[in-house]
């Protein structure tokens, strides 16, 4: 597993086929499909094995439940951007291996320890899901909130001289990161989901 961990890190998931990995494993593709049966079992192999080991941290019990979910978003965003190729599969693929089912009851527990019943619980796992892959896709792919692209937008209102908001905003447009979209979607989901526990 280590090598065709090795190959999606290295050279994206494109890279990884069964040919490839029998080649840098120095073993023949017969050999290997005696224990996948395809590319897509190597795919799912390898996906099931990032989501068992790298993306939950290994504190993940530890601490406020605002902070393990901070934890464990930063811990998807960091591991499943390391794979190029792996969240386009995920978008359009599931994972129902070990390591996808651990995440999911990681997640599920961090939201029942901020007090969701498993109705409210599983809303707020969808919405995490998909703030967290969502936002990770659009970082990869093209942000039409990365500040290269909205940084004209100030600079049209001053030519059109109309618009004093958003010349006064220009200079904040203009710095904010995908770092800080990031960090302030996951704080209002905290904020929902602890008005969703007072609820309760």
């Amino acid at each position: 597993m280590a090598a065709a961990l090795e190959i999606a890190r290295n050279e994206g998931m494109h890279a990884l086929t069964i040919r490839r990995l029998a080649s840098d494993l120095g073993a023949s593709r017969m050999a290997l499909y005696r224990h996948v049966p395809d590319k897509n079992g190597l795919i799912d192999l390898v996906m099931n094995a990032i989501a068992e080991h790298d993306v939950v941290p290994p504190d993940i019990d530890e601490g406020p439940w605002q902070e393990r979910l901070r934890r464990l978003a930063d811990g998807m965003r960091r591991e499943l951007a390391a794979y190029p190729g792996l969240v386009d599969i995920l978008m359009t693929r599931a994972n129902h291996g070990p390591g996808a089912l651990r995440l999911v009851e990681t997640v599920l527990d961090i939201l029942a320890d901020a007090g969701l019943d498993e109705r409210r619980a599983v809303r707020h796992y969808v919405l995490f899901i998909d703030l967290v892959l969502g936002r990770l896709h659009r970082e990869l792919l093209g942000d039409p909130m990365d500040h290269h692209r909205t940084a004209g937008l100030p600079a049209l209102a001053e030519e059109v001289g109309e618009y004093p908001r958003l010349r006064a905003a220009g200079p904040y447009l203009r710095d904010i990161t995908s770092r800080q979209v990031f960090d302030d979607e996951i704080a209002m989901l905290i904020l929902a989901i602890e008005s969703s526990a007072r609820e309760a």
